[in-house]
């Protein structure tokens, strides 16, 4: 009987790290929510996405695979300072919007880029928020209307 070659143990522990962000961007650890301030603070500043687009986290030399729901990231809320929309996200940060990212899914969430790359859900207060600056054109085809401009918003 053939057999491959033997699994990494480094691998498989980090597979088995049991981290997950659910679809509203909160870490869990095995389903348990993690609400710990310091433990979170941690958590996200040392997530990261692999070159397979895997999401990790590092923390000293130990790392785990972060299992991720829906997107990475979550938009809390969204203020809006001198016209342009500001995402505060999950993580604790706050960075400008960009239009040209943002969508909207088959299931009716707002969905865009946060931190360059990655994606980023609204959860229903940021939505409804945000969803001031939107205007429907025609049915179920909206624009965030700006005061620089109009972009349209893409569907899945």
């Amino acid at each position: 009987m053939a057999s491959g070659p033997a699994p990494d143990p480094l691998e498989l522990l980090r597979e088995q790290s049991g981290l997950s962000i659910d679809a509203e961007g909160r870490f869990r650890h095995r389903g348990g929510l993690i609400t710990h301030a310091r433990t979170l603070e941690v958590l996200w500043r040392s997530l990261w996405r692999d070159g397979a687009g895997r999401y990790r986290v590092r923390i000293g030399r130990e790392e785990g695979y972060v299992r991720v729901e829906d997107a990475p990231y979550g938009v809390r809320g969204v203020t809006v300072e001198a016209g342009r929309p500001l995402l505060h996200l999950t993580d604790g940060t706050v960075e400008p919007l960009d239009p040209a990212t943002l969508r909207i899914g088959a299931d009716g969430v707002l969905r865009c880029r946060a931190h360059g790359s990655h994606a980023a859900r609204f959860q229903r207060a940021a939505q409804a928020s945000l969803g001031q600056l939107l205007e429907e054109r025609a049915p179920g085809r909206y624009v965030l209307v700006l005061e620089d401009g109009a972009w349209p918003v893409a569907g899945d």
